[in-house]
């Protein structure tokens, strides 16, 4: 009853238009064979985690602003869509490969039919030929029998013959009863068979429906994706060189002011937390591999190869920011990436990086700062979606994990 009702609902999902579809669980019946269950069951889990990919799609292209954080949604929509369409292939493979078995069966089934048919019909042809013959001569007459024996033995033969033919006659009716049970379960057999396939049709129908429409889906968001990157990429190229400027800036700054600043007691290696009022718990974006596209690109790291410079570090807007370290200050007001910019050059390699702020302290460019002075305050200019202070520690003007020297 599972199974038809099963059928019917598969059926209904079929009816509804394409376009109005969504991937949906189906009916994960346990009487069908192991694999093709838990392959239906693998399928079941990857949709309950599924939202309809075509619509999410529609929303990351219009509710997300960013280029990069359409293209970040849209590898988790990618993502998704592999894993079910993985899911539904291997669902769809199992399921054929049952109805294909079933098939098989179906054939020895209906060989089976043929021969019990075509036994019945020999006994039954017996059993009428047998019943003509009682009809014409009447059934045996044991008196006549014994009257007209003429010896015992005579007698006893003609005893033994009837009881042969009556034994005969009851197990010809025994075994046309055995072999029409017989008849009648393999037909069932047949009937359960061609049903099953018939679900399993209609399951491979609808996984197949739903496949189509999440292959569409996927090919669709890779065109968008394809478009995001070129965009992107434009956009990474003016970032990259300003971050080339900014890089050749830290090293012409580093050999004009290392010296000077080592004398003053900075590049010792000692470093403090650069924004006080906000500590570890404000680390929104730590030093590492990230999906940003418009990181700085590291090979080692996975797709999208980015890498995350620096800290970011959340406090409310404005928050003081103070020195890290002793060393002479530089400002880069309105640069693309990181906005309103101070480098500090430290001594003995040391530098530091201050990016996103909304505005400067009291020193200019060129002036020595003791540590923890301020410096700055947090803001959001440049690429940023939210105030945040971007922090930098550098030696030999190459970006390391700051929690070395912060313990974060």
């Amino acid at each position: 009853m599972k199974r038809i009702l099963a059928a019917i609902i598969t059926a209904t999902v079929l009816w509804i238009p394409l376009s109005m579809q969504v991937s949906q669980a189906i009916y994960c019946y346990p009487g069908d064979p192991p694999d093709v269950y838990q392959a239906c069951v693998n399928y079941n889990a990857g949709i309950g985690q599924q939202v309809n990919s075509e619509q999410q799609m529609i929303a990351v292209l219009h509710k997300i602003s960013t280029a990069e954080g359409q293209i970040n949604a849209l590898l988790v929509i990618i993502r998704n869509l592999d894993a079910q369409i993985a899911a539904q292939k291997a669902l769809i493979a199992k399921t054929q490969a049952a109805i294909d078995d079933i098939d098989r069966k179906i054939r020895f089934t209906e060989a089976s039919l043929t021969r019990l048919h075509a036994e019945m019909s020999v006994r039954g042809a017996l059993l009428n030929q047998r019943l003509r013959y009682v009809d014409d001569h009447g059934s045996v007459n044991y008196v006549e029998l014994i009257l007209t024996a003429s010896t015992f033995n005579d007698l006893m033969n003609r005893m033994v013959g009837a009881q042969q033919v009556a034994a005969s006659d009851r197990r010809l009716i025994d075994d046309i009863g055995v072999e029409r049970a017989q008849f009648e379960q393999t037909n069932a057999e047949l009937g359960n068979q061609r049903s099953e396939v018939a679900a399993l049709l209609q399951q491979l129908q609808a996984t197949q429906a739903a496949l189509e429409k999440n292959q569409a889906t996927q090919k669709a968001a890779l065109v968008q994706q394809q478009k995001l990157e070129a965009l992107l990429s434009d956009q990474y190229r003016q970032l990259e060189a300003q971050r080339k400027a900014i890089d050749d800036q830290v090293a012409s700054l580093a050999q004009k002011y290392d010296a000077a600043a080592a004398k003053y007691g900075g590049g010792t290696g000692q470093f403090e937390w650069p924004e006080p009022a906000c500590y570890f718990g404000c680390i929104s974006q730590p030093f590492g591999c990230v999906t940003l596209w418009l990181e700085m690109y590291d090979p080692s790291c996975p797709y999208p190869h980015r890498k995350h410079t620096g800290l970011d570090i959340a406090g409310p807007y404005r928050t003081p920011i103070v020195a890290a370290d002793t060393g002479i200050i530089y400002l880069y007001p309105g640069s693309i990436g990181y906005g309103n910019m101070i480098m500090m050059i430290h001594g003995n390699g040391y530098s530091t990086v201050y990016g996103h702020l909304a505005g400067y302290g009291s020193y200019s460019s060129g002036q020595v700062v003791p540590r923890g002075e301020i410096i700055g305050y947090e803001g959001s200019t440049g690429w940023s979606t939210g105030p945040h202070l971007h922090f930098e520690i550098r030696v030999s003007n190459s970006p390391r994990n700051p929690c070395i020297w912060l313990g974060c």
